[in-house]
């Protein structure tokens, strides 16, 4: 049966070579997930090229070189694989944590190699043959008992973190964690038949199971682009970026994110790796919709508090699309900046109403609703009386603490839908939309009445000021036109004037 045995041989050397071809793959993809994968299948390449090596010898001195051989790899294909599985499963570890899992491995190796010295790994090495060709027999000592204990343990936490992966995860990382489950179980077949001592013809299974193994990953790299989506978008990002970044799959799951985005989202937690990112973020209103239309836009949250710039951003690979990530920039104080210069451009500085130009284009849009809907309107213009004298006699800091005063006035006796503005120097103009002529009138005189009761105390002085007031306005507004109701609004006020000063006087609008 020698042909069965060169077959066998030379499966195992064909896995070997795979296995080595594609932890090349693996390393090129320059990622710590990556780098870990492409050891576990080097360890596995000198498994298997060994064990087919041991295979085809006749001799126990050539069998036991080719099986020290498979030793430079063997112990540390479950210490890889487990790291592999938890940095896969975004739990980073530390270097502590990683030497401790290497610590039995290193023993295990450093005892086969000295094997000859204590007998503590195998008790004792012979030459046998199945119903075929010529194995080892090897009765197996203490320490091969804790490695084997070791192997079974990551074996079973591998299991369990892919089956949570796959329990909890949609779209595509469900189905790498599928493969990635049934990839973790077929070591255990090799496993137990060791374990229990039943292996057909006396042969290692082990490195056909592990070497199946690597090609169900394989087939995760080249179908779901599993390790391609990480690494690609690990280059573009740092995990202490003051920028929230979201990496999501072709199919909107999402596959990682940063310490700002959870500061932003809180609900971002490591369970929702693999779920669809329209379901995790529902409750942040416009921002799925801003990924979903892979636009620029903004979105704001309350809790924390602030404004959001989103952008959506392909990762791409030879020209084809195998993820996204989204960027979060905090915008907050730009948009309060933005704000306060918005501010700043439509106030007066010193009264800190509208200032003239701001007046007239709020106005023009409540006149327009004004005569869309038929509704009554009114406008007041204020003049304060020999104004002139105050700045002469007093000075211009008393001037402007009148102007303060008279704004302040204006401003808590109408509504705060009512736009207030200062026209000219000590003109004050008031645009009252739904308010009626008699209403206005009632405005009016309480406006004027607060200002003759006020007094200012300016560098040991009270001044008392008065004012004139002219009204205008119609109970249905049928004329879009502003300069139209300023020019009656204006003909009043030079009548209250004209009158004595310190009264209302009021014209109707004839339209």
């Amino acid at each position: 049966m020698d042909y069965f045995k060169v077959i066998l041989c030379g499966v195992l050397l064909t896995s070997a070579i795979c296995t080595i071809l594609i932890s090349v793959y693996a390393y090129k993809k320059h990622e710590c997930n990556s780098k870990y994968f492409s050891y576990f299948c080097i360890s596995i390449t000198f498994y298997s090229f060994g064990y087919a090596m041991e295979l085809y010898s006749d001799s126990l001195d050539l069998m036991i070189f080719w099986n020290l051989i498979q030793y430079i790899g063997l112990p540390f294909i479950p210490a890889f694989w487990i790291i592999f599985t938890l940095e896969y499963n975004n739990k980073r570890l530390s270097r502590l944590t990683k030497m401790s899992i290497f610590l039995i491995p290193c023993l295990t190796f450093l005892l086969r190699y000295t094997n000859d010295i204590h007998h503590f790994f195998y008790f004792s090495v012979q030459l046998t043959t199945n119903e075929y060709f010529p194995v080892l027999y090897i009765q197996k000592g203490p320490w091969y008992w804790v490695h084997t204990m070791f192997v079974t343990v990551c074996f079973i936490v591998s299991n369990y973190l892919y089956f949570i992966m796959y329990r909890k995860s949609s779209g595509t990382i469900s189905r790498q964690s599928l493969l990635l489950l049934i990839a973790s179980f077929l070591p255990w077949i090799s496993l137990l038949l060791d374990l229990l001592n039943i292996s057909p013809l006396n042969i290692d299974y082990g490195p056909f199971a592990v070497t199946s193994s690597v090609m169900i990953f394989f087939i995760a790299f080249l179908r779901y682009q599993f390790l391609n989506i990480k690494p690609l978008a690990r280059d573009k990002i740092f995990e202490s970026t003051s920028v929230g970044i979201i990496v999501l799959d072709t199919n909107y799951a999402i596959i990682d994110f940063n310490p700002s985005a959870v500061s932003i989202c809180h609900v971002l937690k490591d369970n929702i790796i693999g779920k669809d990112v329209r379901a995790i973020l529902k409750e942040y209103n416009g921002l799925v919709d801003s990924i979903l239309s892979n636009v620029e836009s903004q979105f704001d949250i309350n809790e924390p508090k602030g404004n959001y710039k989103v952008n959506t951003v392909k990762i791409l690979e030879d020209d084809r699309s195998i993820g996204y990530i989204v960027t979060l920039t905090d915008i907050t104080n730009y948009m309060d900046m933005v704000e306060e210069l918005n501010h700043l451009a439509s106030r007066d500085a010193l009264t800190g109403v509208y200032n003239r130009r701001c007046f007239v284009e709020l106005s023009k849009l409540e006149l327009e609703k004004s005569k869309r809907y038929s509704r009554p309107l009114s406008m007041i213009i204020l003049d304060l009386d020999f104004f002139k004298r105050i700045n002469d006699n007093y000075g211009h800091q008393a001037g402007d603490a009148v102007l303060q005063s008279v704004a302040d006035i204006c401003r808590y006796s109408i509504r705060s839908n009512d736009i207030l503005g200062r026209y000219g120097g000590e003109e004050f103009i008031i645009f009252l939309p739904e308010t009626s002529l008699e209403d206005c009138h009632m405005i009016s005189h309480r406006i004027l009445s607060n200002i003759a009761e006020t007094e200012i105390f300016h560098e040991g002085e009270y001044i008392k000021f008065t004012a004139s007031i002219g009204i205008t306005g119609v109970n249905s507004v049928t004329v879009e036109n502003l300069d139209y109701f300023l020019k009656y609004a204006d003909k009043a006020l030079y009548q209250a004037k004209a009158e004595g000063r310190n009264c209302v006087r009021s014209l109707v609008v004839n339209q």
